[in-house]
């Protein structure tokens, strides 16, 4: 499966790769990668981006939703506020990285106890750009 070279990369704060990833470079990568899309990238870890306001632009593109499909963004709470990204793979399955205990990328259900209640919302297009 195409996610094999995506498991087990390292964490770095704001990684954008091609050793080792954040979350949001994690999936600007995938973006590109899987799609085509160069997706402009705001510069920040995820603190960044809600402290500059990156987030709150992109904040109403996630909704609740009954399904997801590949590609589509996952924006879970942390500490209380929106902080992780993840890449969904499919209705059920995401491809992240997490500065944790693993400290790496992996493939977890979004939709289990520990993620599913921190999900603030999914995005088909947050990646479009903005005027």
């Amino acid at each position: 499966m195409w996610t094999d070279n995506w498991i087990g990369l390292p964490y770095a704060e704001r990684g954008r790769g091609p050793e080792a990833f954040d979350c949001l470079g994690l999936w600007l990568a995938l973006q590109r990668l899987r799609f085509g899309r160069e997706i402009p990238d705001p510069a920040c870890d995820m603190v960044g981006a809600v402290r500059l306001g990156v987030v709150d632009r992109y904040r109403t593109d996630f909704i609740s939703v009954e399904r997801a499909q590949e590609g589509d963004a996952l924006l879970f709470t942390m500490r209380g506020r929106p902080l992780h990204l993840g890449y969904a793979l499919s209705d059920q399955d995401m491809l992240h990285t997490l500065d944790d205990i693993d400290h790496c990328s992996r493939i977890e259900r979004w939709r289990g106890p520990f993620w599913g209640g921190r999900l603030e919302g999914v995005s088909s297009n947050c990646w479009m750009i903005r005027p």
